[in-house]
């Protein structure tokens, strides 16, 4: 029933209130205006995605199950919250960029910068605008995006679409399109890689020890190794390898056991894992695999690991590297931070990782790698809207691998889905097979049998923004 002059009908959950509007009630109000927007908004986006022609016209499809909310940011106590509520503006704008920057930034740049601050103060008031015409190649496509949400605000548009948005204004604060300052995270992405180096002799052994191994029954337990070094690289550390107690020797049993001491280190971390599918996709052998590339550091050197096996084992033909197009996300990998990590493990001397760097620079000169940058991987796109240009390249790969936490929520769209939805099912719009590796950072997650849920969370109340557990999620 409607509510009639003081008095309010029942409301279902908080039971008549008489005269006033309890905390319950508006708790509840709060919940049903928050998911009707998410529904229109839900609408929205999906009416623009068959108008533009499903499958056939711009992107592999849409997923065949029924769509859930997407993320806000407007949960206080939620890590969407906190992120675009403070962490956003406190840690990364004025803890990195104004401060890594300060003897670079334009004096309108640091002004540009101060103001955008400000804006973020008032993150639950402030709509958003389009990006001004900074000289980037992607604007008319952002503000495209931005028109979607017209009206929102930093914490009421989905936490995926202001996240994003939030580096992309960085980049026109900066001035970065314009010339005016390089990569605002360059030395975050130095410091990355120099913190990595007690790490890179293990590595290397690991690593090397696999390209060297002609024993074909070797070749499944290197693949997983690699794949499981992958999925853990931006968490890695040296206690997940065997500590160097003896002078390095050639010897294929202790690199063996190695690798059987990452998979057995990391098991009890994932809570789904889909390594036994992608083996028996990729032990096909030939052909051209993809690698959609997260976090530049030591997890972009795990990552160029397993493309060197992938490509000397025989299991593939041919690596493409898939790089942000403009820095994003402080530490996402662009072409450029590819081939500076490989000019700067070829001087690591004494590491192994020289041995590796020489053969990664013959890859990409023999065309055995190739690395690609697109501004879709800069967006805040579900990656059933990729373009077409993305999506004809991929329906010829034979597997196509997809790094990191902010990958993985385009590719659940960043919606509240079920965490018991199989992977499978949400990510049927893919046209190739397709592998995700994540360590969980956000409230988003599918896959995850309700049994690993409940052990998780009694393990960590905080399991799913921790970075302690991890998926290998596949769609063979």
């Amino acid at each position: 029933p409607r509510a009639m002059g003081p008095v309010l009908g029942w409301i279902r959950g908080t039971g008549r209130v008489e005269g006033k509007v309890t905390a319950a009630h508006r708790h509840h109000r709060h919940h049903h205006r928050r998911r009707r927007l998410c529904l229109r908004l839900t609408q929205r986006r999906m009416a623009g995605k068959r108008a533009a022609g499903g499958r056939g016209g711009q992107g592999f499809g849409v997923p065949t199950l029924p769509l859930p909310i997407p993320t806000l940011s407007d949960e206080p106590g939620s890590w969407a919250f906190d992120t675009m509520s403070r962490r956003v503006n406190e840690k990364i704008l004025r803890g990195m960029v104004m401060t890594d920057n300060e003897a670079d930034l334009s004096d309108a740049a640091r002004e540009r910068l101060t103001e955008f601050s400000r804006e973020l103060e008032r993150a639950g008031e402030t709509t958003l605008r389009p990006i001004a015409q900074d000289g980037g190649a992607d604007v008319d496509a952002w503000n495209a995006i931005l028109s979607q949400y017209e009206g929102l605000t930093w914490l009421t548009a989905p936490w995926v679409v202001t996240e994003y948005y939030f580096y992309r204004r960085i980049l026109e604060a900066c001035g970065y399109f314009a010339g005016e300052l390089g990569d605002p995270f360059e030395r975050q992405k130095e410091n990355g890689l120099a913190s990595c180096a007690p790490a890179l002799s293990p590595l290397a052994k690991l690593a090397n020890g696999a390209c060297a191994s002609r024993i074909d029954k070797d070749v499944e337990l290197n693949f997983k190794a690699l794949l499981l070094t992958s999925l853990w690289g931006n968490r890695m550390d040296l206690s997940i390898w065997p500590a160097e107690t003896e002078e390095d020797v050639e010897s294929g049993q202790r690199a063996a056991e190695a690798m059987a001491e990452v998979i057995g280190s990391s098991s009890t971390m994932l809570l789904a894992d889909h390594s036994e599918r992608v083996w028996l996709e990729v032990s096909r052998r030939g052909g051209r695999m993809d690698l959609v590339l997260d976090n530049a550091g030591f997890e972009l050197v795990t990552d160029l690991c397993l493309a060197d096996f992938l490509v000397n084992s025989g299991l593939a033909s041919k690596v493409v590297l898939h790089a942000k197009a403009y820095p994003v996300f402080v530490s996402d990998a662009m072409e450029k931070d590819v081939l500076g990590t490989i000019r700067e493990l070829a001087l690591a001397q004494g590491t192994g990782m020289e041995e590796a760097a020489a053969r990664w620079r013959g890859h990409i000169e023999h065309g055995r790698w190739e690395v690609r940058e697109d501004e879709f991987w800069c967006t805040p796109l579900a990656f059933w809207e990729m373009p077409d240009r993305i999506t004809s390249h991929l329906e010829g790969s034979r597997m196509c691998f997809v790094k990191g936490d902010a990958n993985y929520r385009r590719q659940l769209g960043e919606r509240q889905w079920e965490h018991d939805t199989p992977f499978e099912d949400v990510s049927a719009y893919w046209g190739c097979p397709v592998c995700c590796l994540r360590t969980m950072k956000s409230e988003v997650a599918c896959g995850i049998s309700r049994e690993d849920e409940r052990r998780a969370s009694e393990e960590d109340g905080s399991w799913l923004v921790s970075g302690r557990y991890g998926v290998v999620h596949a769609r063979t």
